[in-house]
């Protein structure tokens, strides 16, 4: 931009300088070039490439004092622009006046004499002050370039870090930071401000803004800074996050205008208070446009807890060896049976019926037919010493054949003693089959399924997916709560339309409090599902889920499936410059296994806390049981029976009692009163003679029809055929 001023007064003084020759070398090297005269044009290429993820550098002519604020503001400082400053005196600017901050990258030329060029870069320590210092000069009368490349690059500056202290804003979510809070560190500021000075303006702003220090005691991300400090050289100091949140984006001031910033910890890193963000922190589109994200630290899914399958009903265990869609064939097979058995019997009864003429009469196999006889005999023959022939008769069915064929069949299928019908062989066959399905197929089959019920009773079906998930809250009045500002929530504010629709039913579930699905931590959520009063779930990632779990006893959780995959890495802020030496140390500590490793330690430091804890509750459990050892057998029974339902529920083999065989008992008082109802029925029919009763009722609604009828065609006639009337 030779706008400048002072750039102005130095071409014309010295006729060497000239930036057309110097665009044409470039042109010639075959490098991509733009020029901007306007200020705003120049702003708006910058964003684009960022936008775009490309790499510029950027030759200036124009002041930086003014120009680097703007770059500032417009949040244009990014480790992928290099703005490189053409400062024509021979001594770079003073610190006073210009000041570049990270994660600006900026260099200053001078010319401190004709054909000698010095360059300073603001980002050669790793420290967290950005001072100009001299990293290379050229001698166009000499040897040209001292060294190449021309800047150092990051990989090397930012590899050892040399004890700089970063802030690492944090608050309690097991298990990956254990924070432990004081009394006095209930109220922490939401409100985050620029901070446009140097460190020692950062330090005034921790101070005066309410953010105080946290007290971390383990989880495996405090384990992963502790190893990333050893590596790069730095030292670190825990601050307690605002509203002790990942963060959230606030959408709207008060004013009613939007507001891109962010609340929480990612507050913190966007505003330039923090430098890293660690704690399960979730990618997403919307915070990669306030922060940026390293190279992923845990790999997970999303999914969501809610109680283990409860026991079921053992009232209704007989009907469960046999699946809802079996029972209906199973009884159409029963009833339909008796039917059949009487159609296979019944059949020889009508083949073999036939007509026998009166007037015939049969001697032997001769065949006389005693009409013509006594037409053409004029006497009566008298047959002497002949024994009187009766003609064969039909074979008769067995009285009630059908009524015996339904009791036989049902008692054949309940395993009752019981007698043949027919001896024919038809018969015996059809028997035999139904003997062999009732025995073998259906009654061995049943009970085997019921006596391994009773030793392991059943349980409800498992809430493992979204669909059956949202079937619960719909028809078992479930309740589903999230971690406030979290990932989870973002997925189910902008996800696809089954997250769309939990989201709406978790708005509803409490109409005088919309925002009552949000809760301060998956533990406390996990902890809502521990104490069992209502039907809830917790949705988030499911490393923290199964961690929280094993806390309270992971037989009382039911985990679902994994519904999507989510990714955590450490957070930084826009433009970080020592971005890629992180991700070099954890793309090295993941193929190692190192981050593996840690995760699963521990959960195995959790096991042997809960050992530990296990171990004293059954020491004070068998003290309590000493000192109460003489206590009275009846208050122990009381006790016993006072036992909460899910401690039952938590065993898996227990052994058959009567309150196990309770539907046994119920279908049998149920055929009882049945049979009692029916009894009754049938002396009421008797006493009040209600055969007589009904056919009277019928007759005489009989004649109102007749009656209704003959005066409708009377009707008919009038009014259609008046003549004929």
């Amino acid at each position: 931009m030779p706008s400048s001023r002072w750039l102005s007064v130095d071409c014309a003084n010295n006729d060497t300088i000239q930036v057309d020759d110097f665009i044409q070398r470039l042109h010639k090297l075959y490098y991509k070039s733009v020029i901007f005269y306007d200020t705003e044009l120049f702003f708006d290429y910058i964003e684009a490439n960022l936008l775009g993820a490309i790499e510029c550098v950027n030759l200036i002519f124009h002041e930086p004092d003014e120009l680097s604020a703007r770059i500032q503001e417009r949040r244009l400082a990014h480790r992928l622009s290099l703005y490189m400053f053409y400062w024509g005196a021979s001594k770079p600017p003073n610190a006073t006046r210009v000041n570049f901050e990270q994660p600006m990258r900026a260099v200053v030329i001078t010319r401190p004499r004709p054909n000698a060029f010095r360059i300073y870069y603001n980002q050669a320590m790793p420290t967290a002050k950005s001072q100009l210092r001299l990293v290379n000069w050229y001698d166009g009368e000499n040897l040209g370039l001292q060294k190449t490349p021309l800047l150092p690059s990051a990989a090397t500056v930012y590899a050892n870090f040399q004890g700089r202290l970063f802030h690492v804003p944090v608050f309690h979510s097991p298990p990956w930071f254990w924070v432990s809070y004081n009394n006095d560190s209930n109220n922490i500021g939401n409100n985050i401000g620029n901070s446009n000075g140097n460190g020692n303006g950062i330090e005034e702003e921790y101070e005066n803004g309410g953010y105080k220090k946290a007290n971390v005691t383990g989880g495996r991300d405090h384990q992963l800074l502790v190893l990333l400090r050893q590596h790069m050289n730095f030292t670190f100091e825990y601050i307690e996050a605002p509203g002790r949140t990942q963060g959230a984006l606030r959408g709207t001031d008060d004013n009613g205008e939007a507001n891109d910033s962010f609340t929480g910890g990612i507050g913190m890193l966007q505003s330039g208070l923090a430098d890293f963000f660690l704690g399960d922190v979730g990618l997403s589109w919307e915070r990669r446009k306030a922060i940026e994200f390293s190279f992923f630290t845990l790999a997970d899914s999303g999914a969501f807890a809610t109680h283990a399958p409860r026991r079921l009903n053992e009232a209704l265990a007989i009907m469960r060896p046999f699946k809802l869609d079996i029972w209906p064939y199973l009884i159409l097979t029963i009833v339909f049976s008796g039917p059949i058995f009487y159609g296979i019997i019944i059949m020889p009864y009508k083949w073999r019926r036939h007509r026998i003429a009166m007037d015939v009469e049969r001697l032997g196999e001769l065949c006389i037919h005693m009409a013509y006889i006594n037409e053409i005999t004029p006497c009566v023959l008298k047959v002497r010493h002949m024994r009187p022939v009766r003609p064969p008769t039909s074979a008769e069915m067995p009285a009630q054949l059908f009524q015996r064929c339904i009791w036989f069949t049902l008692r054949l299928f309940l395993k009752q003693s019981c007698n043949e019908l027919c001896h024919d062989y038809r018969t015996k066959f059809l028997t035999i089959v139904y003997w062999v399905a009732a025995t073998y197929v259906l009654a061995d089959v049943y009970s085997a399924q019921l006596t391994s019920q009773f030793a392991r009773p059943a349980h409800e079906a498992p809430i493992n997916t979204l669909q059956r998930l949202q079937a619960a809250m719909l028809r078992d009045g479930y309740r589903l709560y999230v971690e406030k500002e979290s990932s989870s929530l973002e997925m189910l504010e902008n996800g696809t339309e089954l997250f769309r629709q939990l989201y709406a039913q978790m708005r509803q579930q409490q109409p005088y409090d919309p925002q009552g699905f949000l809760i301060d931590s998956v533990e406390a959520g996990i902890k809502l599902i521990a104490d069992g009063r209502e039907n809830k779930a917790v949705l988030g990632g499911r490393e923290t889920l199964y961690f929280n779990i094993q806390q309270y006893g992971a037989k009382k959780f039911q985990l679902s499936q994994k519904l999507y995959t989510r990714y955590s890495a450490v957070a930084v802020q826009i433009g970080c410059p020592f971005l890629d030496s992180l991700n070099d140390v954890l793309m090295h500590l993941f193929e190692g296994g190192i981050l593996e490793k840690m995760t699963m330690g521990e959960y195995e430091a959790q096991a042997r806390q809960m050992t530990k804890d296990q171990a004293q509750q059954s020491k004070e459990l068998a003290a309590v049981e000493n000192a109460n050892a003489n206590a009275n057998a009846n208050v122990m029974s009381n006790e016993v029976k006072d036992q909460p339902q899910h401690n039952q529920d938590n065993e898996m083999i227990s052994a058959l009692n009567l309150r196990m065989l309770q539907g046994a008992f119920i279908a049998l008082a149920v055929g009882f009163v049945t049979a009692a109802l029916m009894l009754l029925l049938e002396l009421f029919w008797r006493r009040l003679n209600l055969a007589l009763s009904l056919r009277r009722w019928r007759l005489r609604w009989r004649r109102r029809w007749r009656r209704v009828k003959r005066t409708l065609r009377q009707l008919t006639v009038r009014i259609f055929a008046p003549n004929l009337g």
